[in-house]
């Protein structure tokens, strides 16, 4: 289900009342420090303001005021409070494409859908259990704007979003493999990130787990490709349960290719590994001037440490 839609309602009733007469609400220090005190304790600095007239705009210490007079879509923002509303992901998206490189913008999409979070020290956050958003959402919100600068390409960007990424790597591995020829990637049919395969309950055959999630999918082909991280992956547990998995996907048909750390980032370990993917999928690798193996290797470590 795609969420965020039930903010119609606010944002529908927050773009009309600047349609019709913009009023005064110039943010003020305290105002601003009870939030960062409160529900926004959690931003990072500058915290973003939109206001509707250039007048509302105000020079706070750690605050950047944007100026929208024009409606905005519905569906552009979230209430969190009987005074404030945050703009949701899919506005974030359409505003961040006027700033971002497009692959990067590709990426945000990506992250915005995904399961994981990013924290201003870099770190990833694994808590969430259903995305903010989904490329269907985004797709639609876009459908519905007018008058924003990066459209066009925020449109484009979006279909190429992935949804229900698990980890950064999962997200940069996906794009990498998955973009166009032209974008530096290598064109491979895009791949189901974190899909879902039931295992065998019954017979001889029967399996303690009751499904498994696929790093990356694809189901024409039955290919998983499975990210094997240096932080979870350790002990004899770990490698024991590993071989089971695999063991366990290859009984049920599906072949099972892994990827570490140490060979991604590397430019040749990369190719070898997108060679690799290629040819079980029965798919081939086209050249592309100007996109070198090293070429590849930089943009993919640069996905990974954005």
């Amino acid at each position: 289900m795609d969420r965020l839609d039930i903010a119609c309602a606010e944002a529908g009733a927050f773009a009309g009342s600047r349609a019709e007469a913009p009023r005064a609400c110039k943010p003020f220090a305290g105002e601003v420090r009870r939030l960062r005190e409160g529900v926004l304790a959690f931003a990072s600095e500058p915290l973003h303001l939109l206001v509707p007239h250039k007048n509302a705009v105000n020079s706070l210490k750690s605050t950047r005021c944007h100026v929208r007079s024009a409606p905005l879509s519905c569906g552009s923002f979230v209430r969190v409070g009987d005074d404030l509303l945050l703009g949701s992901p899919e506005l974030c998206f359409a505003q961040m494409a006027a700033s971002l490189p497009f692959v990067s913008l590709v990426k945000l999409g990506t992250e915005l859908c995904s399961l994981y979070t990013l924290q201003p020290n870099g770190s990833a956050g694994y808590e969430r259990v259903l995305p903010p958003t989904t490329p269907r959402a985004l797709e639609a919100y876009l459908g519905r704007c007018a008058g924003m600068r990066g459209l066009a390409d925020a449109r484009k960007a979006a279909c190429l979003v992935a949804a229900s990424s698990g980890s950064p790597m999962e997200t940069a591995l996906a794009l990498i493999l998955g973009l166009p020829l032209r974008l530096g990637g290598y064109g491979l049919p895009r791949p189901i990130l974190n899909h879902r395969i039931d295992a065998l309950q019954s017979g001889p055959n029967a399996m303690e787990r009751r499904y498994y999630l696929c790093d990356l999918y694809w189901p024409e082909a039955r290919v998983a490709l499975e990210y094997d991280s240096d932080l979870e992956h350790t002990g004899p547990s770990r490698i024991a349960n590993d071989a089971r998995r695999r063991n366990d996907l290859t009984s049920l048909s599906v072949t099972t290719i892994t990827a570490t750390r140490d060979q991604v980032m590397d430019g040749r370990g990369l190719d070898r590994l997108a060679h690799q993917v290629a040819r079980a999928l029965g798919a081939r690798i086209r050249s592309k001037r100007g996109w070198s193996t090293r070429a590849r290797g930089e943009l993919f470590r640069s996905l990974v440490a954005s």
